[in-house]
């Protein structure tokens, strides 16, 4: 592990320059791993069936899309096709599609992947010398299984921990005692941290940035971490596939095009224009092994159209991510919905201490909480009438007390859940 992280210094130190390249020298970059990827493929059953010829980089936005479903069908071609006794990398995505797959990678994606992560981190002053609180189950490095190993790792220095996700208080003890530099953790986590925080009048002296990732932080939450804790959060957007893109300290989500394509489609496909939302395509560059080609992930995001962040970095833009096709809700012609304007009327609520908001139908919602105190017929009304107001439609909420709202197998906390099925 270690051995492969030392590897990833001169990538890391390309990304370095490669991230002010000129447009034509990144058209240049995109044709040449575009051709190599697509002659890698070609070699896979799976998609020598799939595109019928070798396809090249001209065909590009022609190519079909890889669906979730189909990735089971991929991952056994690989390794059918791949010698006896390759050395294969291998992990397993969250499922928190409810598709749990299996994905293989060759040591060049995983030193992309690795060298973009250090880019990201390094660019708002994280030192792997420095405290830093990883509050995460996530494997937010590797893309593998050995979180706990790389952090603990002389390369990362011995100042860091990476303690299972434990109830909050028990958190908060630890980044009392710990007082860490840097924190890394989900943005539901850190909204369940931050009571603890606003009621003791207290936070880590020596803090100077928190890092967040695997969930959509919505710009209230921001605005509410940032005020508690005093310093700036700045977001990825990673997956076990790849990681995908990151914010500069600028505020730009900039994409790591070295490492992949990232597209904002329709439903045909079709490019979306700057500022309509549409479904995200991966394309993986630096995986030889198991590439994805046009790669339908299970986000929604905004397109940006061309253009750049102020920071001056010539990586592409990717607009607001809006989070798995299953968080986001659905009018009745079908139409997705973002779940945050039902969800502030439930935060301003304070007899709600967490909860979770499920859609069953187009005007049916299960509203679980967690009480801080009882939610009376006022409280109950008012989001009800909040829900009608924002849908443009009368809504049912059913209010469901429960103990407590488990976490995903991952550790995150699934605010919105559609239990609606995307229209055929």
């Amino acid at each position: 592990m270690v051995g492969q992280l030392v590897g990833t210094v001169p990538r890391y130190l390309e990304l370095l320059r490669s991230q002010y390249w000129s447009e034509e020298r990144w058209r240049g970059y995109r044709q040449a791993r575009l051709e190599r990827v697509l002659e890698a493929a070609a070699r896979i059953p799976f998609y020598a069936r799939r595109f019928g010829k070798a396809a090249s980089p001209m065909d590009f936005n022609r190519l079909p899309v890889l669906r979730r479903s189909e990735i089971a069908e991929l991952n056994r071609s690989v390794r059918d096709s791949s010698p006896a006794g390759s050395d294969l990398i291998v992990d397993w995505s969250s499922g928190s599609t409810a598709m749990p797959a299996e994905f293989i990678y060759d040591r060049a994606h995983q030193r992309g992947r690795f060298a973009a992560r250090a880019r990201y981190l390094r660019s708002h002053g994280w030192s792997p010398f420095l405290r830093t609180a990883w509050l995460v189950k996530l494997n937010f490095l590797s893309g593998g299984s050995q979180d706990s190993e790389l952090v603990r790792s002389p390369l990362f220095g011995i100042g860091n921990s990476l303690p299972n996700l434990d109830e909050f208080e028990a958190q908060f003890e630890f980044l009392r005692r710990y007082d860490p530099v840097f924190i890394y953790s989900f943005p539901s986590n850190l909204e369940g941290l931050l009571p603890l925080f606003e009621r003791s009048g207290l936070r880590p002296p020596r803090l100077r940035g928190i890092f967040t990732g695997a969930e959509v932080l919505d710009d209230a939450l921001r605005g509410r971490i940032e005020s508690v804790f005093g310093v700036p959060v700045a977001e990825n957007y990673g997956s076990t596939e790849a990681f995908l893109a990151w914010q500069c300290p600028n505020g730009g989500f900039h994409v790591n095009a070295e490492h992949v394509i990232v597209e904002v489609v329709d439903d045909h496909a079709e490019a979306c224009g700057p500022g309509e939302m549409g479904r995200v395509l991966v394309t993986t560059l630096e995986n030889l092994k198991m590439p994805l080609i046009r790669y339908e992930i299970g986000d929604y995001a905004t397109a940006a159209g061309e253009d750049r962040c102020v920071c001056g970095r010539t990586l592409p833009i990717i607009g607001r991510v809006m989070g798995r096709s299953m968080n986001l809700f659905r009018a009745r012609d079908g139409r997705l919905l973002s779940p945050w304007p039902l969800v502030e009327p439930l935060k301003a609520r304070r007899e709600l201490k967490q909860f979770q908001i499920v859609q069953t139908a187009a005007d049916s919602f299960v509203v679980k909480f967690v009480a801080a105190a009882p939610l009376e017929r006022e409280g109950r009304a008012f989001v009800e009438e909040s829900f009608t107001k924002v849908l443009g439609i009368p809504v049912q909420v059913e209010f469901r007390e429960v103990n407590e709202i488990a976490r995903s197998r991952v550790g995150k906390f699934m605010i919105a859940i559609s239990e609606m099925s995307p229209p055929s």
